[in-house]
């Protein structure tokens, strides 16, 4: 079996929603270890302009602000041009005070023009 790893030409399964008639899939993200780890999943846009899916770089920045989560804790976190905010929700996961900002003429994502995101 292989997975994303395996081929470079791995293409992620697409959903075709009825409804619109538009092409979603769902990325999942990982983090932490099984003592202390969480997941998100952000269901992407594929028809849509580069702002709903999730960017390698995004990927790359909520790991970081995970593996220095200590440093983020109670901090204040905006994040510009969100998108599907996934390092701007990892921060408050960790117990940043997030402010998520994009474009306001795009429906989805972090989109309406900002929205703030509180820990739980």
């Amino acid at each position: 079996m292989k997975d994303a790893n395996d081929d470079d030409d791995f293409k992620p399964a697409v959903v075709t929603s009825p409804a619109e008639n538009s092409m979603t899939t769902i990325s999942r993200h990982s983090f932490g270890d099984s003592t202390d780890s969480f997941s998100i999943s952000i269901i992407e846009s594929m028809k849509e302009d580069y702002g709903l899916f999730v960017w390698h770089c995004s990927i790359v920045l909520a790991e970081y602000v995970w593996q220095q989560r200590k440093r983020f804790s109670g901090t204040n976190v905006v994040e510009l041009g969100a998108g599907t905010s996934l390092p701007g929700l990892v921060a408050a996961k960790v117990g940043s005070h997030v402010t998520l900002t994009d474009d306001s003429k795009r429906s989805g994502g972090a989109g309406q023009h900002e929205k703030s995101v509180r820990p739980k």
